[in-house]
């Protein structure tokens, strides 16, 4: 605690005297560091019991890709995504780590204060920072990587579906051109064979016709 404390009066922050500050940032460290190392331990554990249980390592296909561009027909959830990677979604040994241990505390702590405490957490947890920043950048880089795969695959499909749009506007103008002039031919038609009809009725009823 000595470290912090030192680090804390190099950035002018804290005062010495101020005992009742110390011990809040104390206590939050003390805290989170103990939580991260039993996390820390239940990992280990659990990886113990799955090699114990697996006789034979998972054989992935290099080839194939991990994630299938064309299958997007609905939406995904964030851990879909980091699934569909290979990354995982929980808090231990990823940025969302540091995430926690920030907001873990007071907001009314200066900028300079908060990071040196975070920097001793790590620490004091055996963490490497540059692996959880590490971590941080891939999760952006398959993000951006998904949202432009999603986007490309998505807009092909509206761009496919507009122009059948196209076509089947083309084919509808097409028939209802052609159905206006069947109906005129029709019409046409009728008229002729009805005044055919008028012409051959006068002469039968001509010769029918009594005196």
């Amino acid at each position: 605690m000595s470290k912090i404390m030192t680090v804390l009066e190099k950035f002018r922050v804290v005062e010495k005297t101020d005992n009742e500050k110390t011990e809040t940032v104390k206590s939050k460290e003390n805290k989170m560091t103990e939580q991260v190392k039993t996390q820390k331990n239940d990992n280990k554990y659990q990886n113990s019991e799955n090699n114990t249980k697996s006789t034979k390592p998972p054989v992935r296909e290099e080839n194939k890709p991990v994630v299938e561009k064309a299958a997007f027909e609905k939406n995904k959830t964030i851990e879909e995504i980091y699934s569909s990677y290979e990354l995982g979604n929980g808090n231990v040994n990823t940025i969302f780590m540091l995430g926690n241990f920030i907001n873990a505390l007071p907001e009314n702590l200066p900028y300079a204060v908060r990071k040196a405490s975070v920097m001793n957490i790590v620490n004091a947890s055996n963490t490497n920072i540059n692996v959880l920043m590490s971590d941080g950048e891939k999760r952006l880089k398959v993000l951006n990587q998904f949202a432009s795969d999603y986007s490309n695959s998505v807009t092909n499909v509206i761009l496919k579906h507009k122009e059948e749009i196209k076509k089947l506007k083309q084919m509808i103008d097409y028939y209802e051109d052609e159905i206006a002039a069947k109906q005129t031919m029709l019409e046409e038609q009728n008229n002729i064979i009805k005044y055919e009809t008028q012409r051959i009725n006068n002469i039968i009823g001509f010769f029918k016709k009594e005196e």
